[in-house]
C-alpha cells in the first residue's frame, strides 16, 4: 500500500507542477516565429557559461544564480551540467544530455536526469533549447522556447556591460518575449 501512495502522491505533484506553468504571455497569433542563430559552433560554444538573467521557473525556485558547462561528446551530443547557486551558498547541481535538432545547432533537444519521470515528460521533436541569439565572439547568448514560456541571457563572464545587457533585452522583444519578466542573478554585475 506504501508503494501506492508514494506514486501517487508524486504523480500529484508533477501533475500539480505542470499546472503551474505560467501562461503564455501573448496569444500565438500576436508574437513573430521564433528566429535561431543562423549557426551555432558547438566547440566554441562548449565551456562554461553563468547565467545573467532568467524567467522564473519552478525547478530553479531556490537558485539565487546559476551557470551551465557544455561539453561535446565523440558522438556528436553535449554533456549539460546546471548548477544552482542557493543564497547560503549551497549548490545543487543536474546532468543531462543534448543533442542538435537541424543542421544548424541552434536547436536543441535537451534533457535531465536519469530517472524514470524525466523520460515522461515530452521535449518537442523541434527541441526545447533554442539559441535565438549568440555575439561573433560567443561570450553572449540568448536561450529561449518557441512557447515564449523559458527564456535565459547567458554570458561567459558573470560581469556585462550595461549596453549589452539592452541589447539583448531589445533582441528578446523582439522576438516576442517580456523582457519585465526577467529576473537577474545574484552573481550578475551589470556596469559600464
Amino acid at each position: 500500500m506504501r508503494p501506492i501512495l508514494t506514486f501517487s502522491a508524486l504523480a500529484s505533484v508533477l501533475l500539480l507542477n505542470a499546472c503551474m506553468v505560467p501562461a503564455d504571455p501573448a496569444p500565438k497569433m500576436d508574437r513573430p516565429q521564433l528566429k535561431t542563430a543562423a549557426q551555432v559552433d558547438v566547440k566554441r560554444y562548449a565551456g562554461k557559461w553563468y547565467e545573467v538573467a532568467r524567467y522564473p521557473q519552478w525547478l530553479q525556485k531556490d537558485c539565487a544564480s546559476a551557470a551551465a558547462e557544455y561539453s561535446l561528446n565523440a558522438d556528436g551530443s553535449i554533456t549539460v551540467l546546471n548548477t544552482c547557486i542557493r543564497a547560503d551558498g549551497s549548490k545543487r547541481s543536474v546532468e543531462g544530455s543534448a543533442v542538435p535538432v537541424d543542421g544548424t545547432n541552434s536547436r536543441l533537444k535537451v534533457r535531465f536526469a536519469k530517472t524514470w519521470y524525466a523520460a515522461a515528460i515530452p521535449v518537442p521533436k523541434e527541441g526545447n533549447y533554442w539559441v535565438i541569439d549568440l555575439t561573433p565572439d560567443y561570450r553572449h547568448a540568448i536561450v529561449g522556447t518557441p512557447d515564449r514560456r523559458t527564456l535565459w541571457f547567458l554570458s561567459r563572464s558573470p560581469s556585462l556591460s550595461k549596453a549589452e545587457f539592452a541589447r539583448m533585452k531589445k533582441v528578446a522583444r523582439e522576438q516576442g518575449f517580456d523582457p519585465g519578466r526577467l529576473v537577474i542573478d545574484a552573481h550578475t554585475r551589470i556596469g559600464n
